[in-house]
């Protein structure tokens, strides 16, 4: 499956597991302390090709989603329950979901590149 929009994950693992359930581009916060220069580049992916959020199920990951959706209006979200981004030793993040769970959170608010790379007459 591949994603027309930009995904914005937290770091360097979650890109990975996004991008072994669906073929896409991400963007990644390097943590809760989001910077301008990372908001500017999440303004700029919204403008061109659209962004999905898709952060860790915790406090750290809605501050994050609340911070994006501040800065960059018409962002869409995609969630992950709480209990499907928990490995076994209880720690939570998207890099432990399951590949299945992560394409259907994103399949409920993606475009498939077929219909983006549609034009408009």
């Amino acid at each position: 499956m591949k994603i027309n929009e930009f995904i914005v994950v937290e770091g360097r693992d979650d890109t990975e597991r996004v991008k072994t359930a669906v073929e896409c581009d991400t963007i990644e916060t390097n943590g809760s302390a989001i910077n301008q220069d990372t908001l500017n580049v999440i303004r700029h992916a919204q403008e061109t090709r659209g962004v999905i959020v898709l952060t860790d199920p915790d406090f750290p990951g809605d501050k994050i989603r609340h911070t994006i959706r501040d800065y960059v209006p018409g962002v869409k979200h995609a969630y992950l329950d709480r209990e499907k981004a928990k490995n076994k030793r209880g720690k939570i993040g998207i890099e432990h979901a399951n590949v299945k769970d992560i394409r259907e959170a994103l399949m409920h608010v993606s475009s498939p590149l077929e219909e983006a790379e549609e034009t408009i007459d």
